[in-house]
């Protein structure tokens, strides 16, 4: 016999929904299984169990799936999980516990690596011949630290200072810069005030005066509203922005300054200094209110490299002599026999190669007056190098 003989349309209908009814609650709880399994395997995760309460989290999904009937319901109770779930706060930065040891050694190097001249020619000349930023060639400073006596102010200052275009330019408009510099031990870092000079315009130079350090003074160090806290990050120093007066948790972005101005805008700066022996990264942002007035848009680092001195004897058509030079983009003008005018360059930097990716070059290289290349001679850093081309010849050597 048929096995459907004798049923009505009613009775196809009931076991329809019958049937329907029970896919759905298959449907459901599958749906409740699969969500408190994933919250197990976050359960079973190192250190999940200190994440606002994942068992209770737990507890309660599978509450709300087991009562979910209707799918309006099933959203909310979706939306529910996803707010717990990122509701969960992100990991705090690192922390560090430098004892007092390892904060002497870390102002020692501060002193010991800071100090010097600095040039970001290298970098401009990255910029102008293999990748052009966005936003342009950065800025070509020379930038000048010095660790002078000056114990009216602290037992550590440095003055600071920025030349525009080479050790030659003119200063850079408030960066003649006093910083003080001191062990905090109770935050576990170097803290660094700064503070532009009273009477610049006298001071100029003040890395060579010695005999004006006993005068040199910051106008108002107490008002000084933003600190530069410096830890040690493998064989790097690291220094960052904070407020000497501590904000409440939250008020503002880690490695950040902020304060109302006397405008009564909001003021921000956002800062990163990155220091090793031979190279010094500089990040420096400044908003009031939503305009940014100092640094670049694309808020990338300037890279500064420390110069080393050369001494270069030149022959050309105007005879031989003695020059002092750098070899971080130094530029002589020469003379060639037909009276032509000539430039060489001395240049170290990151050169692109085609086995290393880039390599660290000195580079001495003669230009004619449209800026094509004439002769180039390739040492190692920090070596003698010389270049020979028709009656002129250019060598150098560190002093």
């Amino acid at each position: 016999m048929n096995r459907h003989e004798g049923l009505t349309s009613a009775d196809f209908k009931s076991a329809a929904s019958t049937n329907s009814a029970t896919r759905a609650r298959e449907k459901r709880e599958n749906s409740m299984r699969e969500a408190s399994n994933w919250l197990a395997i976050f359960l079973d995760m190192p250190g999940a169990g200190n994440l606002l309460g994942w068992h209770s989290l737990y507890i309660q999904v599978r509450f709300m799936f087991r009562f979910s009937c209707i799918r309006k319901f099933r959203r909310i109770a979706w939306f529910a999980i996803a707010t717990w779930l990122f509701a969960v706060p992100s990991a705090a930065a690192p922390s560090y516990e430098l004892d007092e040891l390892q904060l002497r050694a870390v102002l020692n190097d501060l002193k010991s690596w800071l100090p010097g001249e600095w040039n970001s020619y290298p970098q401009v000349w990255y910029d102008e011949n293999v990748t052009m930023p966005a936003e342009g060639a950065h800025e070509h400073w020379h930038r000048t630290f010095a660790l002078i006596d000056a114990p009216h102010i602290s037992d550590t200052v440095f003055y600071g200072q920025v030349n525009v275009g080479g050790p030659t330019g003119p200063i850079l408009a408030r960066s003649q810069v006093l910083y003080k510099a001191a062990i905090d031990a109770a935050k576990g870092v170097v803290t660094i005030i700064g503070q532009p000079l009273a009477e610049p315009e006298r001071f100029a130079d003040l890395h060579r005066r010695p005999e004006l350090w006993p005068q040199a003074r910051m106008p108002d160090a107490d008002a000084v509203r933003c600190r530069f806290d410096w830890r040690r990050h493998g064989r790097q120093l690291v220094g960052t922005l904070d407020n000497r007066e501590p904000l409440p948790a939250g008020a503002k972005e880690p490695g950040t300054c902020t304060y109302t101005a006397r405008n009564g805008m909001a003021f921000l700066a956002d800062a990163e200094w990155v220091l090793s022996p031979d190279e010094l990264w500089l990040y420096d942002i400044n908003l009031m209110g939503t305009v940014q007035f100092v640094g670049r848009k694309d808020r990338t680092h300037l890279r500064l490299y420390r110069t080393t001195p050369y001494q270069c004897q030149v022959s050309d058509g105007s005879g031989k002599r003695n020059v002092a030079a750098h070899d971080r983009g130094y530029r002589q003008e020469l003379i060639a026999a037909d009276a032509s005018k000539l430039q060489v360059s001395l240049l170290r930097a990151w050169y692109p190669d085609e086995i290393a990716g880039l390599v660290d070059e000195l580079r001495l290289v003669l230009r004619s007056q449209t800026g094509a290349a004439l002769a180039t001679a390739t040492a190692a850093p920090k070596s003698a190098i010389r270049l020979q081309y028709a009656d002129i010849a250019v060598s150098c050597a560190v002093r």
